[in-house]
């Protein structure tokens, strides 16, 4: 996929809420790129540059939950300023 960049990334935060039934019950926040952290291909791109990626996305989970629930994720750079939001439905009814 490819995107012309909106904001400066010197630094990314991402914030991650397990909500169910409307209440957030887990949440998890980590920083993607700043000093010493360079997580991330497109970490110092610069407002009107584009980004190119190919390739799988992970979250490093190793186990999902049971249940159905929906992962909202949040990324924010050093101005505070919403990069990118998605919110994802997870139905996991599997017994491993």
């Amino acid at each position: 996929s490819a995107l012309c960049v909106g904001h400066s990334i010197e630094e990314l935060y991402v914030k991650l809420d397990m909500i169910i039934n409307g209440k957030t019950v887990i949440t998890y926040s980590e920083t993607l790129c700043g000093l010493g952290h360079s997580k991330l291909i497109f970490c110092g791109k610069k407002k009107g540059e584009h980004l190119y990626y190919e390739g799988p996305v992970t979250l490093g989970i190793k186990e999902i939950p049971q249940g159905d629930y929906t992962l909202s994720a949040k990324l924010t750079n050093q101005d505070h300023v919403t990069v990118a939001c998605a919110d994802f439905t997870v139905k996991n009814n599997l017994d491993y």
